[in-house]
């Protein structure tokens, strides 16, 4: 058995760190003896769970949970062994004060079921619909038959309270609009019909010609538009830190003329600035650097240096460039290869 000390202990380094099969152990023991011992199953209904000879008990789906109900097992035992000692008398009385009172969760509201889906409505009756609430535009009669307005389809759905999809509205347009008689009326010009029949815009010679092309065969019928299903986006999850390969990020920066405001420091290294699309950056390189972009600069009639390095700390307008390294290439002029 363990000590009071010991659980003190015991209790303490498990409030301070991740709670492990030894520790579960433990805490077993010192409520059923050394013959018992704690196991994670992975298959089933996945937890921790007690091993008791030939029983097996669910102590809950993780440590903490497994901890906790071993505690209250460890607490019930000792009331058990105080109970005991009592006289009858006494041990009602203190039953009494320690039994807990059952409190009764209040149920959870009802989930409340989504209203069914509505069933798309077939284009034809749709089309018939649209003749009805609006017969001085939409028509039986071929030779009633007037284009429509332009994006009519948007005024449409607001007047009739967006009940129907832009889908179905398509499907029903195109049954009226892609017919041999509608592109007859498109070919002979004149004014379009808005949603109340009134004459409202002259066709376009551009949409004339299309409907001549769609009439004569040149061209097929424009089948009613379906918007492709969105595809839902699966968010990628950030990989473990175990996962992650280690890298360098280096910067590189490209000159064609020595900087003409350097200056010197202390140690004789040389410092200057180059602007790089808006950025400032601060280079610092060793003498002998600084002296092969001289001599580039005075024989080579065409030459670029690549600096390469290490973003460092910012400066106002940009960033240091740390540990850089250069390379001079020479350019020649014929070609323009280096």
């Amino acid at each position: 058995m363990i000590t009071i000390n010991s659980k003190t202990e015991l209790t303490k380094r498990i409030l301070t760190k991740r709670i492990s099969k030894t520790d579960l152990n433990k805490q077993a023991q010192s409520c059923y003896g050394s013959g018992v011992f704690c196991e994670h199953v992975r298959s089933g209904k996945r937890g921790w769970y007690l091993y008791k000879d030939t029983e097996k008990t669910f102590l809950g789906a993780n440590a903490s949970e497994a901890l906790s109900y071993l505690q209250s097992q460890e607490s019930v035992t000792r009331m058990s062994a105080t109970a005991a000692l009592l006289t009858p008398d006494t041990a009602m009385v203190s039953n009494l004060v320690t039994k807990p009172q059952v409190v009764t969760k209040p149920s959870a509201p009802a989930k409340t079921k989504s209203p069914p889906e509505k069933p798309e409505i077939p284009p034809e009756k749709l089309l018939e619909l649209l003749m009805e609430k609006f017969p001085n535009t939409f028509f039986r009669e071929p030779e009633k038959i007037r284009p429509l307005q332009r994006y009519l389809h948007k005024k449409i759905r607001r007047v009739l309270n967006n009940e129907y999809s832009k889908n179905e509205l398509s499907a029903a347009l195109a049954l009226y609009t892609q017919t041999i008689d509608y592109c007859r009326k498109m070919m002979e010009g004149g004014q379009r019909l808005d949603i109340e029949g009134n004459l409202c815009e002259e066709m376009s010679p551009q949409h004339i010609e299309d409907a001549r092309a769609r009439f004569t065969g040149e061209t097929t019928m424009r089948p009613a538009k379906k918007r492709k299903p969105k595809i839902p986006r699966v968010p990628l999850l950030p990989p473990q830190l175990e996962q992650l390969v280690s890298g360098i990020m280096e910067l590189c920066v490209k000159i064609n003329e020595l900087p003409g405001d350097s200056r010197t420091l202390k140690n004789g290294w040389e410092e200057f600035i180059i602007d790089a699309d808006d950025q400032n950056v601060k280079i610092k390189v060793r003498p002998r650097t600084w002296k092969k972009l001289q001599q580039a600069a005075r024989e080579y009639p065409s030459w670029v240096a690549n600096i390469r390095g290490q973003m460092g700390e910012r400066i106002k307008g940009g960033f240091e460039l740390l540990r850089p390294s250069v390379q001079i290439f020479e350019k020649s002029c014929r070609t323009g290869e280096k």
